[in-house]
């Protein structure tokens, strides 16, 4: 039987290790505002394995639908003045949103989803408050599902 264990790790690539109780992804720190209509959810994906991994979805039962997004902006004449990771329109920064299929999580790595960068997009059922609890499913590529709980942060 031990030998079945390990080679059928072996075939789908799962490590035993991981299947006995140590996570390959984890998420932490996830978060959303108050919201009406359509809520944005922020969070911080981790990958212990070797091998890198993709956020491919997500669910929650507050949400009819769950997209994954990213933002991003371009630059218009006029450029744009840094100060530190922060970005400052000067004269015509245009800032765009895209529905995206996947998320990088590299190996031995993390990717945030914050504002201005990837993050979900939750069409919600009913409103967010401040204090609530967001209940997700995150769905990755190698990982599989994993449940987490969010909190929503006052603005």
């Amino acid at each position: 039987m031990k030998h079945f264990i390990a080679l059928a790790a072996l075939v789908t690539g799962t490590s035993v290790l991981a299947s006995a109780g140590t996570p390959a992804v984890s998420v932490t720190n996830v978060w959303s505002r108050p919201a009406t209509g359509t809520a944005v959810v922020y969070a911080t994906l981790r990958n212990a394995s070797s091998t890198s991994d993709r956020l491919i979805g997500a669910t929650s039962p507050l949400a009819t639908k769950v997209e994954l997004h990213q933002s991003s902006a371009s630059s218009m004449p006029g450029g744009s003045m840094s100060m530190g990771n922060m970005t400052m329109p000067m004269d015509g920064s245009v800032m765009s949103m895209k529905s995206i299929s996947a998320i990088p999580v590299p190996a031995h790595g993390s990717t945030s989803l914050s504002p201005g960068g990837y993050h979900l997009m939750l069409d919600l059922r009913s409103d967010l408050h401040a204090g609530e609890r967001v209940p997700l499913r995150f769905h990755f590529a190698n990982a599989g599902w994993i449940a987490v709980e969010g909190r929503v942060r006052p603005i």
